[in-house]
C-alpha cells in the first residue's frame, strides 16, 4: 500500500477560508469553505507517512463514519499528491517551475528562527526574479546571521530597530511599510507570529508587518511542538482571519535536539527557492490581497477627483474643507505653542503642516488617504508626509504638539477611544494638543464636540482653553459653528 509524507515543496498556502496548492508547474488550485477545512486535517496529518486508508479513518475519528463521502477524501489525497504537496515516501520532490511575475518591491522580514540562516538565499532567490528586496531583522535574528554578510548580498542598508538612523528621518517601519507591494516574514518565530496577531509593535518586523497595506505572506519555522501549540494555533488562526497568507511548513531535521536524535519533522519553512517560487505563483494567482485604512478608499476617491478638477452636480468643490492658508485660530495657537516636533493628523492636503514649517517646526503630517499625500509631498518636501491611521497608528515616536484640524469630527463615536489612544502615546509630557472641529449639537454628519467632551476622553491632559471657530462642511463651503480647543499633557 502506497505512503506519502509532506513534500519538500513550499506547496499550500492558507488566508482566511482559503487554502492554496501550487502545483509543481506553478499553477494554483484554491479550495474553500468544508474543502479548505478537510485540506487543513488532512495535510496535518500528513506530517508523518500515511496511505490513503489512514487518513480516511483519520477523517472518520474527526468527522464521524464517511460512508459513500469517502471518494472526497481520496480525490483529496489524489489533488495532494498530483501538485506535489505530498510524495511518496522516499521519494526527491521537484521544485517549483514557475513564470515569474513581476517585480516588486519586497520587505523580507527575518525573526530568530534557525532557518534565518538561509535567508540569504531567499533574497538571492528574490532578487534573481526580478523583485527589489529590503530587509528587516528582529533583535534576535541577529544572533543567527552576519548584518555584514547580509547586507552585501542584500546590496542595500539593512533594518534592525524602529528607531530611524538619522534625525528627521521617517520612522523605519512606517516606512517600509509604505514602500512594500508585500513582505514575507522568513522565518516566522513563535514570538513574531505572536506580536504579529496581538498588535505587538515592540519589534520592527512585526510593526512591518502590523504597519503596511501590502499583502503579507508569513512563513512560520520553529520545532513542531510549540507549532502545534494551541497559542500559536490561535495566533496563526488570527493572522489567516485578518488577511495574511500562511505558508505551510515541510520536513526538517530538529537541530534543537541532540544530533543522535534528530529526525524529520514538519514545522520547517521550505527552502528558499521553493518560498521564491510560491510568492510568484501566488502574485501570479492574484491569491495575495492588500487590506485598507479604514475609509481610506472613500477619501482617496474624493481626493482623486479634486485632483482631477471634478465638481459636485451643483457645482461645488468636491473638497469644500480643504484651503491654501492654515486656520488663522490654529496660526495664533502655533504661534504661542513650543516650537520643537509637531504632527499633523488628518493633514488632507497640508495647509497646517506648510505653516508650522515657516515657523520652524519640525513636521511629520498624516493623512489616511494616498492620493491627497501624493498632491501633499509635491508642496512642501521638507515635510515627513506618512500614511497612517490615527485611530490605528503606527507611530512610535512623541512630539510636542500635535494638532487635528477637522479629523476627530468625522470619526464615528465607535473610534473616538482609539483617536484618543494615540494621543496619549504620542503626546510628550508638557506637551499641546490643538482640536478643531465642529461643535456639539450642530445639525449635520459630523460627530460634534466640545471642550469638555474632548478633554473627558483624554483625563492625563488639561484643558488650557476652549474659543468658537468656525470650519467648513463636509459637503458644503458655507462655515460650520466649530470649537478649537487647546489641551496641555501634565508632566509626569
Amino acid at each position: 500500500m502506497s505512503t506519502w509524507v509532506r513534500s519538500q515543496r513550499a506547496a499550500v498556502a492558507d488566508s482566511g477560508d482559503v487554502v492554496w496548492l501550487i502545483a509543481r508547474d506553478g499553477s494554483v488550485r484554491r479550495l474553500d469553505g468544508d474543502g479548505a477545512e478537510l485540506a487543513r486535517a488532512v495535510i496535518a496529518y500528513f506530517a508523518h507517512p500515511r496511505s490513503e486508508a489512514d487518513v480516511i479513518a483519520h477523517v472518520e475519528t474527526l468527522a464521524g463514519p464517511l460512508g459513500e463521502r469517502r471518494s472526497v477524501v481520496s480525490d483529496l489525497v489524489k489533488l495532494l499528491v498530483e501538485v506535489g504537496a505530498v510524495s511518496p515516501v522516499g521519494s526527491a520532490t521537484a521544485t517549483t517551475s514557475v513564470t515569474r511575475a513581476v517585480g516588486a518591491n519586497i520587505v523580507v522580514g527575518i525573526s530568530g528562527a534557525i532557518a534565518a540562516t538561509h535567508a540569504p538565499a531567499l533574497i538571492t532567490a528574490l532578487q534573481r526574479r526580478g523583485h527589489t528586496v529590503e530587509v528587516a531583522l528582529t533583535q534576535t535574528a541577529q544572533r543567527f546571521v552576519s548584518i555584514d554578510a547580509l547586507g552585501a548580498i542584500a546590496g542595500r542598508e539593512l533594518h534592525t530597530s524602529v528607531w530611524p538612523s538619522r534625525p528627521h528621518a521617517p520612522a523605519p517601519h512606517v516606512a517600509l511599510a509604505q514602500w512594500a507591494d508585500l513582505v514575507v516574514v522568513y522565518p516566522a518565530s513563535g514570538t513574531t507570529i505572536g506580536r504579529i496577531a496581538n498588535g505587538d509593535f515592540s519589534d520592527l518586523v512585526s510593526a512591518i508587518a502590523l504597519t503596511t497595506r501590502a499583502p503579507l505572506i508569513v512563513a512560520p519555522s520553529m520545532n513542531i511542538a510549540m507549532l502545534e501549540a494551541a497559542a500559536v494555533q490561535r495566533n496563526l488562526d488570527t493572522l489567516r482571519v485578518d488577511g495574511a497568507v500562511v505558508l505551510y511548513g515541510v520536513p526538517s531535521h530538529e537541530v534543537a535536539e541532540a544530533p543522535s536524535t534528530r529526525s524529520d519533522v514538519t514545522g520547517a519553512a521550505a527552502s528558499p527557492a521553493e518560498v521564491a517560487a510560491a510568492v510568484d505563483a501566488l502574485r501570479v494567482a492574484g491569491a495575495l490581497r492588500g487590506r485598507e485604512a479604514s475609509g481610506a478608499s472613500g477619501w482617496d476617491a474624493v481626493y482623486r477627483g479634486a485632483a482631477a478638477g471634478a465638481k459636485r452636480a451643483d457645482g461645488l468643490p468636491l473638497t469644500p474643507w480643504v484651503s491654501d492658508e492654515c486656520d488663522a485660530d490654529i496660526a495664533r495657537a502655533l504661534a504661542d505653542a513650543p516650537h520643537g516636533r509637531l504632527l499633523d493628523v488628518g493633514c488632507g492636503l497640508g495647509q497646517v503642516a506648510r505653516h508650522a514649517v515657516s515657523l520652524g517646526y519640525r513636521v511629520t503630517a498624516t493623512e489616511i488617504s494616498e492620493a491627497a499625500l501624493r498632491l501633499a509631498r509635491d508642496r512642501a518636501p521638507d515635510v515627513t508626509w506618512l500614511r497612517d491611521d490615527v485611530c490605528a497608528s503606527a507611530l512610535v515616536s512623541e512630539v510636542d504638539v500635535i494638532v487635528d484640524r477637522a479629523t476627530l469630527h468625522t470619526l464615528p463615536r465607535a473610534r473616538v477611544h482609539a483617536w484618543a489612544a494615540t494621543m496619549r502615546r504620542l503626546l510628550a509630557p508638557g506637551g499641546i494638543l490643538l482640536v478643531k472641529a465642529h461643535r456639539d449639537g450642530v445639525p449635520g454628519a459630523t460627530t460634534g464636540w466640545s471642550g469638555a467632551a474632548i478633554a473627558a476622553l483624554l483625563p492625563e491632559l488639561e484643558l488650557v482653553r476652549e474659543a468658537p471657530a468656525e470650519l467648513p462642511g463636509l459637503s458644503s463651503p458655507t462655515p460650520v459653528p466649530s470649537v478649537l480647543v487647546v489641551l496641555r499633557r501634565r508632566r509626569e
